[in-house]
């Protein structure tokens, strides 16, 4: 990675998923996924330097967590799920019990 700005947060983005016990590849798709706004598998190799092959596994590692919605389309598409979504989700939960 370059002296870029935006490349040194990404880096501190993967370091810090990766510290909370993330894979390199997974941390890398959700980096990438959130820049993206949406992608399939192709897209997301391209900005995250991952494998597209990998890509599926890191998607279904972040799906698995919570953090990544899938398209069951063709080609996939993949979306990083709002940091919001979980709390609005929990307090309608929460509120209809």
């Amino acid at each position: 990675m370059s002296g870029d700005p935006s490349d040194q947060a990404r880096s501190t983005a993967v370091k810090q998923l990766k510290a909370l016990g993330l894979s390199t590849y997974a941390a890398r798709t959700f980096v990438a996924l959130v820049s993206l706004g949406e992608g399939t598998a192709q897209d997301v190799s391209e900005v995250a330097d991952v494998p597209r092959t990998r890509v599926y596994d890191a998607a279904d590692e972040l799906h698995d967590r919570g953090l990544v919605d899938v398209k069951q389309s063709s080609p996939q598409r993949y979306w990083a799920i709002s940091t919001e979504t979980p709390a609005v989700t929990s307090n309608r939960s929460t509120t209809t019990v």
